[in-house]
């Protein structure tokens, strides 16, 4: 590798854009990407001129002149990646570094790992409205379309979950936030997405092809099938009515080598249960209204929870169940692994209640996955039993037993780990004063039409006699009648639960 001077080192740096920490990129099936003023969809070419912005270094804008804002960075694609001849917007400059949404009129959402540094803040601006026209050239830009960054909010990133909050030095002009789509569980696989944002740094571009291909079992990432590339990371996922469900985290590598050119790497066909990180909404909202000081109209919902919870997802808000025979069926995709039992229980779990007001019978069976069931007696009560597996080659459902005297119960259906799925829960209650009795033990007196004839006679042929009663047989010769009626008394005895006690 050659040396350089200083000078012209400093030089070389000072056209170089920042880039983020995670890339995001490659195509599947065909290149989807296309300009906004070219895509079909009313709904995402409003939400591109209205809500999308590229974060970009402030040395490469200049707004000395409010109405005609200027990109003053020339480096084209294909002197960036070195291009083979013919590749997609191989002429186009390429300045950004990362994409957001508008939120609400202060804010921008995007993904943690464009934010990790004070220059992240300090040396960038967000630009509005960077694309191009039918003509092929960068539509006009004013000084309401360029907002500097006035501090982060909210940044999180664990490389699964990844998003930060932006909040620009004022309110912005001329331009709409977006609505948001809130999914607690997630999309489901199969669910069709759009990625609007600015691939490679590029003039923004929508791809409407993708879809969701993998969902998390609590419900905060996902994959999918976008055409995503370095650049793109932030950038908005929308669903086909232009709606906000997720943010682009990261992905696969941009470009291969073609023989001293490189060329979009593609993957076709694009995979069943993989695709490019995305990190859905709802914990960045979470963490955003739970800042200290933050003012948004996503934030006020009537002294709601803005995000919506899923009944059963922390003890304080259980399910309360009767205390009835019953199956439940569902999923525990989307809960938060919030709890464990002393046998297990790392992934998502949900919470049922129960109250007893007399001695019961209680059984529970889960079946589905690598379940955990436990049982509390309350929320922050001492455990009275934990399972884990009832078939130990599958690793699969889980099962308690026990006679619970009258109380509140709290019953914990866990995940071993994150794999979650359908589940089926049966849970049988029984009674003490429900369970069959008996009554007192009765000795069968023979037919009553019929007098006891006494001890047995055996007849010419060695048979008893067919009469009723309590005999012994003649064929051993010595039979013992109180052995039979010991017999009858233990069996004919009132039966009780077989479900250990507590």
């Amino acid at each position: 590798m050659r040396s350089c001077s200083s000078l012209a080192c400093l030089l070389l740096l000072a056209c170089q854009p920042d880039v983020g920490a995670s890339s995001a990129a490659v195509v599947y099936g065909e290149d989807g990407r296309t300009e906004p003023y070219a895509h079909p969809s009313a709904a995402l070419r409003a939400v591109a001129r209205s809500a999308i912005a590229m974060k970009v270094g402030a040395r490469h804008v200049d707004d000395s002149a409010p109405s005609d804002v200027r990109i003053t960075y020339t480096r084209t694609l294909s002197e960036a990646q070195d291009l083979c001849a013919g590749e997609p917007f191989e002429d186009q400059i390429e300045p950004g570094t990362c994409s957001g949404t508008l939120i609400d009129e202060r804010h921008v959402l995007t993904a943690g790992h464009c934010m990790d540094t004070a220059r992240d803040c300090d040396e960038s601006v967000w630009v509005f409205g960077f694309e191009v026209d039918a003509a092929g050239a960068i539509a006009p830009l004013e000084r309401d379309d360029v907002y500097a960054c006035a501090g982060v909010i909210a940044y999180f990133d664990d490389g699964e979950v990844d998003h930060a909050v932006v909040r620009l030095d004022r309110p912005v002009v001329g331009h709409t936030p977006v609505e948001i789509r809130l999914e607690p569980r997630g999309l489901s696989p199969g669910t069709p997405i759009a990625l609007i944002g600015h691939p490679n740094g590029l003039p923004m571009k929508i791809d409407s092809g993708g879809e969701v291909t993998w969902t998390s079992g609590d419900g905060l990432s996902a994959r999918g099938t976008v055409d995503a590339f370095n650049g793109n990371s932030g950038s908005g996922v929308f669903d086909h009515d232009g709606r906000l469900v997720a943010l682009l985290r990261g992905g696969e590598t941009d470009y291969v080598d073609a023989g001293g050119c490189n060329v979009v790497n593609v993957i076709d066909p694009p995979p069943a249960d993989d695709g490019e990180g995305l990190t859905y909404v709802r914990p960045a909202l979470e963490a955003f209204c739970a800042s200290p000081g933050v003012v948004s109209p996503l934030c006020d919902c009537g002294g709601e929870p803005c995000v919506p919870g899923l009944d059963g997802d922390a003890c304080a808000d259980a399910q309360v169940i009767e205390p009835v025979s019953q199956t439940l069926t569902g999923t525990l995709t989307g809960y938060a692994p919030l709890t464990s039992g002393s046998c297990g229980g790392a992934g998502p779990d949900r919470v049922f209640s129960f109250t007893l007001e007399a001695e019961t019978g209680f059984e529970a069976r889960s079946e589905g996955f690598d379940s955990v069931m436990y049982l509390r007696a309350g929320c922050d009560g001492a455990e009275l039993d934990c399972h884990d597996d009832v078939d130990r080659d599958t690793d699969r459902g889980s099962r308690l037993s026990r006679v619970l005297a009258p109380g509140t119960y709290h019953l914990f259906l866990d995940a071993y780990d994150g794999d979650v799925g359908p589940y089926t829960l049966t849970l049988t209650f029984e009674r003490e004063a429900d369970l069959p009795d008996a009554g007192p033990p009765v000795v069968d007196a023979g037919t009553p039409s019929e007098p006891d004839a006494g001890a047995p006679v055996a007849d010419a042929g060695g048979s008893p006699p067919a009469s009723g009663g309590c005999r012994a047989s003649s064929g051993g010769g010595g039979g013992e009648p109180w052995l039979l009626v010991a017999l009858a008394l233990l069996f004919l005895r009132p039966r009780r639960s077989s479900i250990p006690r507590d």
